[in-house]
């Protein structure tokens, strides 16, 4: 197993939240919008903690390229380093970084009628760049959706990796792939900052509006 169950717990929660933070967001339910994406930024908070302390393949360090790694696997080299080759790396780094500036700038928005962000007040002279910044990234995750979709659908249609069987059970179909063993502890530990980080934000959300 390559994927233990904590990081395909939080691929799931992410896919879930992406769509009804968008759901939200398009229906103008800003009231559900704004819990919705504060669980958003701590599902990235707990994936930071989990790619420092979490299992192998989970690590950053083991799926993170350099920009030498990016070019010897443009001119056809393999760097893979047995998990997320180099254009899963850059995808899931793309993602992570635009989730976090629209969960933080979503925070500092407002939309100048009805809804201001939790944060809001604290910029107020500077809240139309965050609502700016907040509308122009929420175009470039669905670049990031579309282009992740695209590839998803190539790797496992046409390269046969089924990746998508991968993040659902969590085995690896490539059999020289070495695996790595995590403590018990270490996964109940993760689980527990999973739950934390999911369900904390939207609470402290609500407790600052009532």
């Amino acid at each position: 197993m390559i994927w233990d169950i904590n990081i395909r717990i939080f691929h799931f929660l992410l896919i879930f939240f992406i769509i009804f933070t968008i759901v939200t967001a398009k229906l103008n339910l800003l009231f559900f919008h704004q819990f919705l994406g504060s669980s958003l930024l701590g599902l990235i908070i707990f994936r930071i903690y989990w790619g420092i302390c979490g299992s192998h393949y989970s690590k950053f360090k083991n799926f993170f390229y350099s920009f030498n790694d990016i070019k010897l696997f443009l001119k056809g080299t393999d760097v893979s380093k047995g998990g997320h080759d180099v254009l899963a790396s850059l995808s899931i780094f793309s993602f992570y970084f635009v989730i976090i500036a629209l969960s933080v700038s979503g925070l500092f928005s407002s939309d100048d009628i009805t809804f201001d962000g939790l944060l809001a007040f604290i910029t107020p002279d500077l809240t139309s760049i965050w609502t700016k910044v907040h509308n122009i990234f929420h175009y470039i995750i669905y670049f990031l959706i579309f282009i992740h979709i695209i590839a998803v659908l190539i790797y496992q249609l046409f390269k046969k990796k089924s990746i998508i069987n991968q993040m659902i059970d969590g085995k690896s179909r490539d059999k020289e792939v070495q695996i790595y063993i995590i403590p018990k502890s270490s996964i109940y530990i993760g689980f527990f900052v999973l739950i934390i980080c999911t369900f904390l934000p939207p609470l402290i959300v609500y407790i600052n509006i009532y």
